[in-house]
């Protein structure tokens, strides 16, 4: 075995990004974002807290109308990248506009289950009986997916900052 190894997500030549997820990530990747969609639409949903931040913490009555405001359109920003995750889970490549997509999909599926899971900065990894260790396993996992597909889009950037070729 190499010193390397592949990485999952990659950028050719010709400005796609080859994915090499494995099908059960796909699969869950769809699965939950089919989740998230159907928890979008849940106003009460204290697991979504973190989809939809407070934008004037010291003004309720401002909030309260910049969240009736923004909420609408965030979700149907967040429904379109779901909905875009689930048509080319399958496919071998993807444009950037479509790992872009993935990876806020992603993102956001991490941030509602951190919320459900009280995930902070000082969090530590749980034990293996702990009765939510599965859910901390797939919190860890949806990072590591962020993780390769930020690492792809990176691979776009020359050491300015730059896209090649701009």
């Amino acid at each position: 075995m190499g010193l390397f190894r592949k990485r999952f997500v990659s950028r050719e030549s010709d400005g796609t990004y080859t994915i090499r997820f494995p099908e059960h990530i796909r699969e869950l990747l769809v699965a939950l974002s089919g989740q998230l969609d159907s928890a979008l639409h849940q106003d009460d949903n204290p697991d979504l807290a973190r989809l939809f931040p407070t934008a004037y913490a010291n003004d309720p009555e401002r909030d309260a109308g910049y969240q009736v405001f923004a909420r609408g359109e965030l979700i149907e920003h967040r429904r379109e990248a779901i909905a875009l995750l689930a048509e080319t889970a399958n496919k071998p490549s993807v444009t950037e506009d479509e790992l872009t997509s993935w990876m806020h999909v992603v993102n956001d599926v991490r941030l509602v289950l951190g919320t459900r899971l009280d995930v902070g900065e000082d969090s530590h990894e749980v034990d293996e009986d702990h009765p939510d260790a599965d859910l901390h396993e797939l919190y860890h996992l949806l990072a590591a997916v962020l993780s390769e597909i930020i690492d792809g889009l990176s691979s776009a950037l020359d050491d300015e900052g730059t896209v090649f070729g701009d």
